[in-house]
């Protein structure tokens, strides 16, 4: 794997260096911006429903009639394979009187049901089944609203505007040329998910973004194999790859043979607007999606864990042991952190956090947002 040799070379000379890579001078991010109900108005109008949101990975949807469900910024989805192949994202809105087809958040079904009057669709949106079509008299629709969606690199991208196109080149700016080299679509998720809550969507966002943090508030965790501070970052567009530093990186010769890449560096793929994608580069992945709240103060964290096999039997006693570390560290660690900085904001004023040199990722985020939510 080139990218990832490369990747732990630059590591390499990263910790030979004793520095990570830099932006060119701290940045200022006004404590308001995480919490002024304007500018989050402006983010969901003008980022989350305007812009390609990844809403899936392929491999969630692997087989005809595999779906996905969750609301995003108050427009309920359903991601689903078709009988014909093509993966589809619709409203979850019954086209009748609004109520959900489905409230899982994920499995298989070839026909999704409105538990209001029983109205029934295909797994292409087409209304199959009306109860007492002959009552009911003429209808204007015929089946469930889909939204502009495409596959790229493994990954399922869709515009929550449903008359709007999608420039997906344009949008991922190259970064689905390092996507691909994960080989997404060769995945199997663990189909439990892991629902934490957390306070601004932005709060939540730092902390993927962040390199900085992760061999003092992760030290008896996650942050035991890691060199902190040392990261290479490498920007598409809004979006960025982060590759972290292990204790193991200065020993890595890319002559080896079958190289357990893990052991040498770990790797976070950010797709702007909300989506982490932790892993890749072995047998794992993490996927975390960010969903913003109905206020400024609270969104909601999901989590997918994914593996190289299918989780079943002796899998699925591993999968769940790594679901259960992964929760219990962005609750207890994560989020009781920056749950303390949401707390704090109000008092803060019109004071500013600063953003360091080591942490461009994070400015990346600030600035994109700051750029897209501009008046004028």
């Amino acid at each position: 794997m080139q990218m990832i040799d490369d990747l732990i070379s630059r590591l390499q000379a990263n910790v030979a260096s004793g520095l990570p890579d830099q932006s060119e001078q701290p940045m200022k991010v006004p404590a308001s911006a995480y919490a002024d109900p304007d500018q989050y108005r402006k983010e969901i109008d003008r980022v989350f429903l305007q812009s390609p949101i990844m809403v899936a990975l392929a491999c969630e949807v692997r087989e005809p009639g595999d779906y996905v469900a969750f609301d995003l910024v108050g427009r309920p989805l359903l991601i689903v394979r078709g009988q014909d192949g093509v993966i589809r994202t619709f409203l979850n809105v019954c086209r009748h009187r609004g109520a959900k087809v489905t409230a899982a958040t994920c499995g298989t079904a070839r026909r999704f049901t409105c538990p209001y009057h029983s109205w029934s669709y295909d797994t292409e949106g087409t209304l199959v089944g009306l109860p007492g079509r002959e009552t009911f008299g003429d209808i204007d629709t015929t089946g469930l609203i889909g939204l502009p969606t495409v596959v790229r690199a493994g990954a399922v991208f869709s515009v929550l505007d449903t008359e709007a196109d999608i420039d997906i080149d344009a949008w991922l700016q190259g970064i689905d040329t390092s996507l691909a080299d994960l080989r997404l679509e060769e995945f199997y998720p663990y189909r439990v998910p892991t629902v934490i809550d957390s306070p601004n969507w932005k709060l939540a966002a730092d902390g993927y973004l962040d390199g900085y943090h992760i061999g003092y508030l992760h030290r008896n965790t996650i942050g035991t194999r890691s060199i902190t501070n040392r990261n290479t970052y490498d920007f598409f567009g809004p979006h960025v790859r982060i590759g972290f530093a292990s204790k193991r990186t200065a020993d890595f010769k890319p002559s080896q043979g079958d190289i357990d890449y893990p052991q040498y560096l770990s790797l976070v793929h950010y797709v702007f607007p909300n989506v982490s994608i932790s892993g890749g580069h072995g047998d794992t992945l993490m996927m975390s999606r960010l969903l913003p709240g109905r206020t400024p103060e609270t969104s909601t964290t999901i989590q997918f864990q994914f593996y190289r096999q299918p989780v079943v039997d002796d899998m699925v006693e591993i999968a769940e042991e790594k679901r259960q570390t992964y929760e219990a560290v962005v609750r207890d660690e994560d989020c009781a952190t920056i749950f303390q900085i949401g707390d704090a904001l109000a008092g803060m004023g019109d004071r500013h956090f600063v953003f360091g040199r080591n942490e461009p990722a994070n400015q990346l985020l600030h600035r994109t947002i700051a750029e897209m939510t501009a008046d004028g």
